[in-house]
């Protein structure tokens, strides 16, 4: 029997590569529109990526469900009633707008830093692009959080949950790695520190439906941000270019989150994970 850090391994090099294939898919697929419309690209160009992301989104999902099927099959993995996993009878819903209110402090925290410390964005111009075209926009907000959730909560978090792996130790592994594949410097920061917002919720809940949810809200208030910014109507952009005030809200934006983020995962009555010494599965308080 192997071990459930092998295993858990092993689970995540699969993921990864079928989102590997899924991404190169869709840059093949961009491509080849592309090429016959007579046109050339660049990968960092927004009528590439627009092309590129959506069947990449699209591929990936239909790729990681089929294997999901036939991995359970073949009794690899355990099988999980997706119906019980999108179940928004498992959350507590007085807490949505607290949670809501510190998920976007935690956003606004980790942007300022970044922005503070001069990390790169090397992809501004192109992912300007991508929000003022309707396609990007649905790609952004709707169908690539959809993806992302199913690969880096449900698969590869999910996954290590139930595998037996510490509950901090799946939340951290997921995050970096669903922060380095965004690639952009600035958003792998950032990311990584929705990562962790995301996995705590997906752990507590053991649902698709609250990660998700503050997902497609970021993105969404991101491309409001771009939108603005590209337009040169932030009223703010400006006051942000100033280190003292980025640390200031940052500072601010933390004493928010954190302290709300702690209260969430203490919290009685949502799924917990113990490490048992028998194979009962977890189940919710």
């Amino acid at each position: 029997m192997k071990s459930k850090a092998a295993k858990s391994a092993i689970d995540i090099v699969v993921i990864l590569l079928i989102f590997g294939i899924g991404q190169l898919a869709g840059g093949i697929i961009s491509g080849v529109i592309i090429g016959l419309n007579g046109g050339s690209h660049s990968s960092y160009s927004s009528s590439y990526l627009v092309l590129a992301l959506l069947p990449a989104n699209v591929v990936t999902i239909v790729l990681l469900l089929f294997s999901r099927y036939l991995l359970t099959t073949m009794k690899w993995l355990e099988k999980v009633d997706f119906i019980e996993v999108i179940n928004p009878s498992r959350l507590r819903w007085w807490l949505a707008p607290l949670m809501l209110i510190a998920s976007f402090a935690g956003a606004v925290a980790s942007g300022c830093l970044a922005n503070a410390w001069g990390v790169e964005n090397t992809l501004e111009e192109a992912m300007l692009g991508l929000a003022k075209n309707p396609i990007g926009i649905l790609t952004i907000v709707f169908i690539g959080p959809f993806a992302e959730e199913l690969v880096f909560r449900h698969s590869i978090l999910g996954g290590m949950l139930r595998r037996g792996v510490h509950p901090w130790i799946a939340i951290i592994i997921s995050s970096l790695l669903f922060g380095i594949i965004h690639r952009n410097p600035i958003q792998i920061f950032c990311a990584t520190v929705l990562g962790i917002m995301l996995g705590i919720l997906y752990t507590k809940t053991q649902s698709l439906v609250p990660s998700l949810m503050y997902h497609i809200i970021n993105n969404g208030l991101s491309v409001v941000g771009m939108i603005l910014s590209g337009n040169g109507d932030d009223p703010t952009d400006e006051l942000f270019n100033t280190p003292l005030v980025l640390y200031g809200v940052a500072a601010i934006s933390a004493l928010i989150c954190i302290p709300a983020y702690i209260y969430y995962w203490r919290k009685p009555g949502l799924v917990s994970y113990q490490q048992p010494n028998n194979d009962e599965p977890n189940t919710p308080n």
